[in-house]
């Protein structure tokens, strides 16, 4: 562990992204101290400092009622639009079709006009 002085007022260690003040002392671990002090953010010292502490975040709390409540009400939300979605695709495939058979009897009405033309002549 060194010792270092910070000098850049703009300094963030740690998960946390704690700040670190200008002009106070931190113990840290010498690979971090050696790239602060190359890059100028800070310089060692023998003054006394303050350990600086890397948190890890707790586990996250146990699920409460509501919060299984709220995740069933997503869960069933979840169903109704993948329903909705399969629905959707259904009616898209059977509108395509509606205007397949549609556009073929419009060409079928078109080349029996052109034949009728065509006798009439």
């Amino acid at each position: 562990m060194a010792l270092v002085k910070v000098l850049v007022a703009n300094l963030f260690a740690g998960a946390s992204f704690q700040k670190l003040e200008a002009g106070k002392v931190y113990e840290v671990d010498d690979a971090v101290a050696e790239k602060w002090i190359a890059a100028g953010k800070a310089e060692a010292t023998k003054e006394k400092g303050v350990k600086l502490h890397f948190e890890v975040s707790p586990p996250s709390a146990p699920l409460t009622a509501e919060t299984i409540t709220l995740q069933a009400q997503l869960d069933d939300a979840l169903l109704q639009i993948q329903q909705l979605q399969q629905a959707a695709a259904e009616k898209d495939v059977a509108h395509a079709d509606a205007l397949t058979a549609e556009t073929k009897r419009a060409d079928d009405a078109v080349a029996a006009l052109a034949e009728a033309t065509k006798k009439a002549k």
